[in-house]
């Protein structure tokens, strides 16, 4: 196996190394890319593109997810009030 020099890692989560080729490896838990290191420098500034204008859905805030449905029926059918 190629010596392989270790640029970043997250536990848990993948590795990014270099080898002595050049050969840049991205190591996630269900996916490997390899990529030469112009190609690597593109990817980079792609993810880093899709960062800035990512935009996480948000729950509005103090709007409880649960909601009270009765069974109830109405017992006076007056239309006035509907």
């Amino acid at each position: 196996m190629e010596d392989q020099r270790i640029l970043a890692t997250a536990e848990n989560f993948g590795t990014v190394s270099v080898c002595s080729g050049g050969v840049v490896h991205i190591n996630l838990p269900h996916c490997s890319l390899k990529f030469i290191p112009a190609d690597f420098s593109k990817f980079c500034e792609l993810i880093s593109q899709a960062k800035a204008n990512f935009e996480p859905p948000r729950r509005a805030e103090g709007k409880s997810r649960l909601q009270l449905v009765t069974s109830e029926l109405k017992t006076d059918p007056d239309p006035a009030q509907d």
